[in-house]
């Protein structure tokens, strides 16, 4: 199963993502991030934000892919206890002196070959992977056949870029911004000069680049054995993480894709594939006003597609009350079972509970990411149940359940 992976610069855009499907993001920490401008995470909000994701059953990779000074290892040391401190899945690095503190420091924590290591041929994957990478992040400038072969080619696993801003320049080579401005993109500063209008001839904005968007390739990047579909954007707002993420969700599932509600949020004169397919055609593009007046008009849509918890599980349960013994839910999700137990039922005074009753309560999970599945409930006869003992059982069910969901996720890292 091909994994959406969703840029999450704030907790609003981690909500986002969440909300639309997502399953993973990759955020930063307050250093060492190639998004320093970014709102980030600060220590205990990253606990919190690793917390909330493995309750869905989802994954965190922590970007650490700057380049560091040797006067930073201290600094860059706390940081990865930090991340390992947080129950975070994954870190991205760039840099290999980054990898081989994260090694001595968090043996634990997986490695990602960041896009800024420029691993284009196999020959890299394998060095990635001698080199403790679980997994390399291939540049954007790649074709499907250099994908598809570097994937086949290698036991290590891929992620991809499907959707985001390029550069002009191979992704983490670029240094025009720190020779213009001292604003590194490789240190998380990258002013984007790209985007100013430097003219060639008859032509303008020669560096600046429409956007990528592989959705509509998502199946067969899939079948290509690609692990991760990963969208790009920290510095993004969060309507642009939940169209982007959204929209990935449909691809895969094979429904109608919205191209026009990507364009909306964010694109520079529309989106490109020209890496990818090797057309290398009309890959200009600029951010327009036209562009910029149609995301304002999307906004409020957008708004709407992440309100609401993304509806991850079915949930299958079975509610026993009987007479002189506490109400329990046997509360099942794939392979996760356990049980919850309640109040004890009291005789009824009037009318007695019945099993419709419960069954219509059990199943309200409207605010969850459960959905409810099979609900047989056993109620002997003349006894009364408050609905506030209903409820609070189903409330108890489903903490428990998403525990174990968290507990699962952490140990898949093990």
């Amino acid at each position: 199963m091909l994994e959406i992976l969703a840029p999450c610069g704030s907790a609003e855009s981690l909500e986002a993502a969440l909300n639309t499907g997502a399953d993973a993001v990759y955020l930063g920490m307050k250093s060492f991030s190639a998004r320093r401008n970014a709102s980030n995470f600060t220590f205990e909000e990253l606990c919190g934000a690793v917390e909330k994701s493995h309750r869905q059953g989802v994954k965190v990779y922590i970007a650490l892919n700057t380049l560091f000074f040797d006067d930073e290892a201290e600094e860059l040391k706390k940081a990865i206890r930090q991340a390992d401190d947080s129950g975070a899945d994954a870190v991205i690095v760039q840099d290999l002196g980054v990898a081989q503190l994260v090694k001595q420091t968090a043996p634990r924590l997986k490695l990602h070959a960041s896009t800024q290591m420029t691993v284009t041929s196999a020959c890299g994957a394998i060095f990635a992977k001698q080199n403790g990478f679980s997994r390399v992040v291939l540049p954007r400038e790649l074709s499907y056949e250099e994908i598809a072969r570097i994937t086949s080619t290698v036991d290590i696993e891929t992620e991809v870029f499907v959707h985001g801003a390029l550069c002009v320049c191979l992704s983490g080579q670029c240094l025009l911004s720190a020779a213009i401005g001292g604003r590194s993109g490789n240190r998380g500063l990258c002013a984007q000069p790209c985007r100013l209008d430097y003219t060639c001839g008859d032509r303008s904005n020669v560096l600046s680049l429409k956007d990528l968007s592989l959705i509509g390739e998502l199946q067969k990047l899939e079948a290509a054995g690609v692990t991760s579909a990963k969208i790009e954007g920290r510095m993004k707002r969060p309507e642009y993480v939940a169209a982007a993420v959204s929209q990935c969700r449909a691809s895969l599932d094979g429904k109608p894709t919205d191209t026009e509600l990507l364009r909306s949020v964010f694109s520079r004169s529309g989106f490109t594939k020209s890496y990818f397919d090797g057309t290398f055609k009309k890959m200009q593009g600029i951010r327009s006003k036209e562009d910029a007046e149609g995301s304002a008009e999307a906004m409020s849509k957008l708004r709407s597609l992440y309100r609401a918890p993304y509806k991850r599980f079915t949930a299958d349960m079975q509610v026993e009350a009987k007479a002189d013994h506490p109400i329990s839910c046997l509360i099942t999700c794939g392979d996760l079972q356990a049980t919850v137990t309640g109040a004890i039922p009291q005789s009824a005074k009037t009318r007695p509970v019945t099993v419709e009753e419960i069954t219509d309560r059990m199943s309200k999970l409207g605010g969850t990411v459960f959905t409810a599945g099979e609900i047989t409930c056993t109620v002997d006869d003349g006894i009364s149940v408050p609905a506030s003992a209903v409820n609070e059982l189903r409330r108890k069910a489903v903490d428990l359940m998403s525990r174990l969901i968290a507990d699962k996720t952490a140990a898949s890292n093990k």
